[in-house]
This record gives C-alpha cells, structure tokens and sequence, in this order.
C-alpha cells in the first residue's frame, strides 16, 4: 500500500485466537457440559451451539455450563422464535447474563418451515 492511498489498514480488534471457536453437539446435555468445560481448559475462546427441535434447550445447557467455566464465550447459532415466547427468551438470555456477565451471544431467527410445521 502506498504513502497516497485512501485505504487505511486497521488491526483487527481481537487476535486470531480469540476469534476462534467449537460447536457443541447438544444432544445430550451433559456430554455437552463436559465438553464445553474442556474446551475452555484447552484455551478455547469461543463454543457454540445450536437449538434442534429434537435436543435439550440450549440456553439451559448454556447457563450450565457457565456455572463451570469462567471466560469461555457461549453462542446459540439460532434459537427458533415460534416456539419460545419472547418475554421468556428474555428471561432466559437475562439470567443467564446475570450468571455469566457478557459471555453470552446470542442468535434468534425464525427457523424453517419444515422444523416449525412438520414437528
């Protein structure tokens, strides 16, 4: 890049490791646990899960596992919003901030028609 370009080059915010991240099988919860566990003992930043019909809640593994773990980010990918009422979705995501403090991100969306209607 020369001296008179118009781009500027901006350093990422986090380093590369902190972007790094685990998805969790939530099948069964407290496999899941057990896994989220070791991975922030392996120095895993990130763990990530998502929300099928046939699985534990995720949020309640989430919340958890947060119990047992102290810095590891915890994600939903998508947690479907036909079958859970928004006032309790936010109950949930608000105890589970209150448990684990700006560790939790989370995604929301409608879900597929064959996930929502064929159940």
């Amino acid at each position: 890049m020369t001296k008179d370009s118009n781009l500027q080059v901006f350093p990422s915010r986090r380093p590369i490791s902190e972007c790094v991240g685990l998805i969790v099988n939530g099948t069964n919860a407290a496999a899941a646990i057990k896994t989220i566990v070791a991975a922030e003992t392996a120095c895993v930043k990130q763990i990530w899960m998502v929300q099928p019909p046939w699985s534990p809640d995720v949020l309640t593994t989430l919340a958890a596992a947060a119990i047992k773990t102290s810095i590891v980010r915890l994600g939903t990918s998508i947690i479907p919003t036909y079958p859970r009422h928004p006032v309790v979705l936010a109950q949930q995501v608000l105890a589970l901030h209150d448990i684990a403090p700006d560790r939790l991100r989370l995604g929301i969306g409608p879900s597929h028609r064959a996930i929502v209607e064929d159940i």
